[in-house]
């Protein structure tokens, strides 16, 4: 391995000038930087990052937690996260967080910081970890963690604005699809699906899934018992775009069009959505404006240990397509 000292003993130059020219300090001319730079590419020097996370006290790792890598909508956080954090020049370690232990989901790689989506459960339980002081917790999403930085998508505003629109367009016998079986407040879609539902005098409807690998096609399968036993509702919003499509595949099966027999509402905001023969209404999660705000907060907290609490909320858009549109 070619070392900084090699590289000086070649040029005729010290040691702290080379160190000083690759890590980019200012004071360096730039006749020398050129140099040093063109030295060390020729040489084949390679950074150690072992010792670099040594000196600056600092791994340059980040962690993701996410409730899931099946859905669509969390592969998409990943991906925009690992965006922003090789242009930082970080790594990404990402972990689905399934137990409420924040000590199982920890990384033997050391880390500068987690990031957490729709887990504030086990972002509480991390924030009361001894080593949750070292690292700071970035919690996303639709749900609030206290004594945590927060970048919150509100949810129940957007869930309003689609049952608005389900409404104004005469829609009465609407069903929710959900794998959400209780009324819990941090759960927005079902809360305020049901609060818009009685405010307009109709009893809410739930259709039950449950989360697995396999969320399309059993959303196709279920939908056709439930349209076999109960009928078929006027709408259905869904809790995700994934059981939407799985939802719009269980209807064409049965021959019932979309939306002339039963308008279909998703919800993140997935491409796929756009590519079916009838295009779904959905609401678009803002994941690359609520990435960006999750790594600025990050920045700021490694800057700044102990400044107070950073909070924004974003709000998602509902996007109109074909699936709710009649005549």
């Amino acid at each position: 391995m070619i070392t900084q000292e090699q590289i000086a003993k070649k040029l005729g130059v010290s040691r702290q000038l080379v160190t000083f020219a690759l890590a980019g300090y200012p004071q360096v001319s730039e006749a020398s930087r050129k140099r040093i730079l063109a030295a060390a590419r020729e040489m084949g020097y390679r950074p150690n990052p072992h010792a670099r996370a040594l000196k600056r006290g600092r791994t340059g790792i980040v962690a993701l937690w996410v409730p899931d890598q099946i859905s669509s909508h969390y592969n998409h956080v990943a991906r925009e996260m690992n965006r922003l954090v090789k242009q930082a020049r970080h790594e990404l370690i990402v972990s689905a967080v399934v137990s409420a232990e924040a000590e199982e989901v920890l990384s033997h790689v050391p880390v500068d910081g987690v990031f957490a989506v729709d887990a504030s459960v086990r972002a509480h339980a991390y924030l009361r970890l001894p080593q949750a002081g070292a690292m700071p917790l970035i919690n996303m999403g639709a749900e609030r963690c206290d004594n945590a930085d927060n970048v919150l998508v509100d949810l129940g505003s957007g869930t309003r604005e689609v049952m608005e629109h389900l409404l104004g367009a005469g829609f009465r016998r609407i069903a929710h699809m959900t794998y959400v079986r209780d009324d819990r407040p941090k759960e927005a879609r079902r809360m305020e699906y049901m609060r818009t539902m009685r405010k307009a005098g109709v009893a809410p409807e739930f259709i039950y899934y449950p989360l697995s690998e396999q969320q399309r096609p059993i959303a196709r399968q279920l939908i056709q018992d439930y349209v076999r036993e109960r009928g078929c509702p006027e709408a259905i919003f869904c809790h995700s775009d994934d059981v939407a499509i799985g939802v719009y595949r269980g209807l064409c099966d049965l021959k019932i069009r979309v939306p002339e027999q039963v308008a279909l509402v998703g919800c993140d905001g997935i491409p796929d959505t756009e590519y079916l023969e009838c295009p779904l209404t959905t609401l678009v999660q803002p994941v690359v404006a609520m990435c960006a705000s999750a790594w600025q907060f990050f920045q700021q907290r490694q800057e700044r240990p102990n400044s107070k609490r950073q909070e924004v909320a974003l709000k998602p858009k509902l996007e109109i397509r074909e699936s709710t549109r009649r005549g």
